[in-house]
């Protein structure tokens, strides 16, 4: 008979924390379990791990780390025996986890679950071939426009009709809406990401671009192709309609009067983080609505994920609203629809972990976890904790889940203009991000690298070039 569980130890990253997770581990000889998620979720998995544990005696010692979602590969290619035992990803890594054998399939009842549970896009988008690599964990990974109405109100992006900016409403109208505003929001800012390739995808997906990977079923590239540069016609020339048009709207989202706006925001996903930019330009706020935190500077808007909605909607309060992206204009005003994804979040189970690998019952007991942590009840925290839209079923049914403004806005966005997100290399995204970026320093600077065609061209050439590079 198995003790019942009288305490379960914790250690997490950071250095006090892995001194005492140290000293404990060397007292404690009972199997560790590593779970990886996001770092907002760090404590939410702590208490439902020990929850889970004392429900099915179940006598582990948990270790909890902010090493899941987009950074699940590259920490369990470090060492994937030593590696989380169970963890979070996006589904854009799944080609990459299951080649180093981070993924365990699921199978019999355990599939039988999944697809009981969740809902269908969610769980497919952890196939490969015709078998399954994760149990859904959120239906939400794309992004819309957060903006504080305050801000825009009365001015002439305003829809007084709708109570919401004005359809077809574009970056620049926001930017002159902030002039208009005045006050407190002379110099407010609205930022998106443009040095991150996640985001400035959709800008090449509006301007009719396009990329497609094929694998076989073990996870093996069978071709690659991109088409945000160039396509080439039946003559092999190579036509750059696609890259110069996604320039041009590229471009226009932070330009005013003929250079950068001062209301935009440079955000990337390297030095100068979207969500670090967002936290920063929002004010915190107590549980007594007092400001804990002034901010360095003032966000008006900003292009997000729901991730973000519980962090803006305690700092702007009723002025929080989020609508569908912008629009995109080319340098003759033409309009064109700004992409989201339609991304998933899922929870792996890792089979080479040391736990799994002692037996097949370990294995399942896993897989079990795992369940329990994507089933209605943990799915419910974790959206109370953070606003992650859940993946499970049942959680959608919640008031609270179907009222929410940040997953109303996603949905229509998701009505509007929308690529699925699918699996790609870990590097694929470098030399778009990389191209965004040098366009902003330049543009910044004054030059001209970007805007004229015999130099823009070039730029887009390698960059399209490196894209299919990076998944060979």
């Amino acid at each position: 008979m198995k003790k019942s569980l009288k305490a379960v130890t914790f250690s997490s990253i950071g250095l006090l924390a892995i001194t005492v997770g140290s000293i404990l581990a060397s007292c404690d000889n009972r199997p560790e379990i590593i779970i990886w998620g996001a770092g907002d979720h760090e404590d939410l998995y702590r208490e439902y791990a020990q929850k889970y544990a004392e429900e099915n005696q179940w006598d582990v010692r948990f270790t909890v780390a902010g090493q899941g979602d987009s950074g699940a590969y590259s920490a369990m290619s470090t060492d994937v025996t030593k590696g989380a035992a169970v963890f979070t990803y996006a589904n854009d890594m799944l080609v990459n986890l299951n080649r180093i054998g981070a993924l365990a399939p699921l199978r019999g009842d355990n599939l039988a679950w999944a697809e009981e549970n969740h809902v269908a896009t969610a769980l497919e988008s952890g196939k490969l071939g015709d078998t399954y690599y994760g149990y859904p964990v959120s239906a939400d990974n794309g992004y819309f426009m957060f903006y504080n109405q305050d801000a825009f109100e009365g001015t002439d992006v305003w829809d007084a009709t709708t109570n919401d900016l004005k359809e077809g409403y574009t970056f620049l109208d926001l930017y002159k809406a902030l002039d208009q505003k005045g006050g407190d929001w002379a110099d407010a800012k609205v930022t998106w990401a443009m040095g991150d390739g996640w985001y400035i995808s959709g800008v090449f997906f509006g301007a009719g671009g396009d990329y497609e990977i094929i694998y076989d079923d073990e996870g093996n590239i069978e071709s690659s192709d991109c088409w945000f540069a160039y396509e080439v016609d039946e003559e092999g020339k190579e036509d750059y309609t696609i890259g110069y048009r996604a320039s041009e709207m590229m471009k226009n989202t932070i330009m005013q009067d003929g250079k950068v706006s001062s209301h935009y925001l440079y955000s990337d996903s390297a030095s100068t983080h979207l969500n670090d930019n967002i936290t920063a330009g929002i004010p915190s706020i107590d549980a007594n609505g007092n400001v804990t935190q002034p901010t360095k500077f003032k966000v008006a808007a900003a292009i997000c994920g729901t991730w973000k909605t519980k962090e803006i909607k305690a700092a702007w309060g009723d002025d929080a609203r989020a609508t569908v992206l912008p629009a995109l204009e080319d340098d003759e005003g033409n309009k064109y629809d700004f992409y989201s994804f339609s991304g998933y979040k899922l929870m792996g189970v890792n089979p080479m972990c040391s736990y799994a690998r002692e037996s097949a019952e370990n294995l399942q007991r896993l897989h079990d976890f795992a369940k329990y942590l994507t089933d209605v009840e943990v799915s419910l925290a974790r959206y109370n904790a953070t606003g992650l839209g859940p993946s499970n079923i049942e959680a959608q049914k919640d008031e609270a889940v179907a009222a929410d403004f940040g997953l109303v806005a996603l949905n229509e966005q998701y009505a509007i203009a929308n690529h699925v997100q699918a699996s790609v290399p870990a590097n694929y995204w470098t030399p778009i991000q990389n191209f965004g970026a040098g366009m902003y320093t330049d543009l910044l600077d004054g030059g001209t690298k970007y805007t004229q065609k015999a130099s823009l061209a070039k730029e887009l050439k390698q960059m399209q070039l490196q894209i299919e590079g990076a998944v060979q």
